[in-house]
């Protein structure tokens, strides 16, 4: 059973923190991450991208080694996600939803 965005940002308490999305998504695409290591790499991908500009949700899972990513494409695109992966540490490609 797939759960919408919404509820899976709630169980990992973004909207917990008091944190509001910073854009409203038109489209979320699914990331293939590659040098994770641990929880700790996932959480450090997660930051990135949750501070970059027109980036409304985001969930990381280590153990399937995806991002799923809910963004403004008037604000930045899947490329630039990737650049903000790679600026991390990791490589990344976009990918479809398993």
């Amino acid at each position: 059973m797939k759960l919408p965005l919404v509820i899976v940002s709630l169980l990992n308490g973004w909207m917990l923190l008091g944190q509001s999305p910073t854009a409203a998504a038109n489209r979320t695409n699914w990331f293939k991450i590659s040098g994770m290591h641990c929880n700790g790499c996932a959480s450090g991908i997660r930051s990135e991208l949750r501070r970059t500009a027109g980036v409304a949700d985001v969930t990381v899972s280590f153990t399937n080694k995806l991002a799923i990513v809910a963004y403004d494409t008037n604000s930045v695109s899947a490329k630039q996600l990737i650049a903000v992966i790679k600026e991390a540490g990791y490589s990344a490609k976009v990918t479809k939803a398993p």
